[in-house]
């Protein structure tokens, strides 16, 4: 019974895989609630995005050519005591452009991280998360692929609180974060909002938006951009989940206008 009770709480609380950047995925990882001591949740999805539009320096949409991307990742979270999860999550990318020479098949930015509870009540939570993330090809500005994203460190507070809306179980749950890159490569701020609602005891319904924000000097420049994800989560059973769902960058500065879908499957331990 508990453990059922715990496999219904975190498909309740648990932020949706993916955001986005630029020409490619940076997924979003986790959410603010913590694993209990002894259990698991491993997540495998994937994503293909295409960009045809961009935003200007201005925010004004411009036409540009088509590019493409492909990720398949996991994503592996394990409670080693109630207030310490573990994480990791490596991704795989294969990212086409228009560009001469511009392919990339490879690893994609990959992540280890721990995450730790501050405070917890039976319906909120505050936690802290320090990940260290590994190089990748950066596409989420309009620049070539052959400019890299450094290693980083991604440093962010989270926060979450259960909810009941109009009869049906619900959550919002925020994050807030940097990411220091090597190299002397320019910071990242990360904002990462989501709510979900659960209309029916086996269908959970998410909203995510997902903001970066970077200011930097040569070849990245200022980039910034906000992303939307709505998306479904359908529990086949206690231990399984399947996910569906959509994206699309709403808004930016010097990054591409993103859309398309989003598939993951949930298997809880």
């Amino acid at each position: 019974m508990l453990r059922r009770l715990c496999s219904r709480l975190l498909s309740v609380c648990f932020a949706a895989i993916a955001g986005v950047t630029g020409v490619g995925i940076d997924v979003a990882w986790g959410g603010a609630w913590l694993l209990p001591s002894g259990y698991g949740q491993l997540i495998t999805y994937s994503a293909f995005s295409e960009t045809t539009l961009a935003f200007d320096a201005h925010g004004n949409l411009i036409a540009i050519p088509a590019s493409r991307k492909f990720e398949v990742g996991s994503y592996l979270e394990y409670g080693l005591t109630d207030w310490l999860t573990v994480i990791a999550a490596p991704a795989y990318d294969r990212v086409q452009t228009p560009l001469p020479g511009q392919f990339y098949n490879g690893l994609g930015e990959s992540e280890i991280a721990v995450k730790a509870g501050l405070y917890r009540t039976d319906t909120a939570i505050i936690s802290v998360q320090a990940g260290l993330r590994t190089p990748g090809a950066s596409f989420d500005s309009l620049g070539p692929l052959e400019v890299r994203r450094a290693t980083s460190v991604d440093l962010r507070g989270l926060a979450g609180r259960n909810c009941v809306i109009a009869g049906m179980e619900g959550f919002i749950e925020a994050q807030g974060g940097y990411r220091i890159y090597a190299e002397k490569q320019p910071g990242e701020w990360r904002i990462d909002l989501t709510s979900g609602l659960r209309p029916m005891p086996r269908l959970l319904m998410l909203l995510q938006s997902f903001i970066s924000i970077s200011n930097g000097p040569g070849q990245f420049g200022h980039i910034s951009w906000t992303k939307l994800q709505p998306s479904i989560v359908y529990d086949l059973a206690p231990q399984w989940s399947l996910q569906i769902g959509g994206f699309l960058t709403v808004a930016g500065e010097n990054a591409g206008r993103e859309l398309g879908p989003t598939a993951g499957v949930w298997y809880r331990f």
